[in-house]
């Protein structure tokens, strides 16, 4: 499972693409997650490097 803020989880195998803040979209603004099965992304209030980290390097699993 990923955050991705506003207590948003989504399961790391569901997320299609991330979708960062660009000059365009304005200051203020959120990066976006396309998750799979969904029609509309996610906004996202963690940073895109935070959510990528967190798809490419899972947490190790508590004993």
């Amino acid at each position: 499972m990923v955050s991705l803020g506003y207590g948003k989880f989504v399961r790391s195998d569901d997320v299609m693409a991330v979708e960062p803040v660009t000059e365009g979209r304005g200051p203020g603004r959120r990066s976006l997650v396309w998750v799979r099965g969904l029609e509309d992304p996610l906004v996202a209030s963690r940073a895109v490097s935070s959510i990528v980290e967190a798809l490419t390097n899972p947490a190790a699993p508590e004993a």
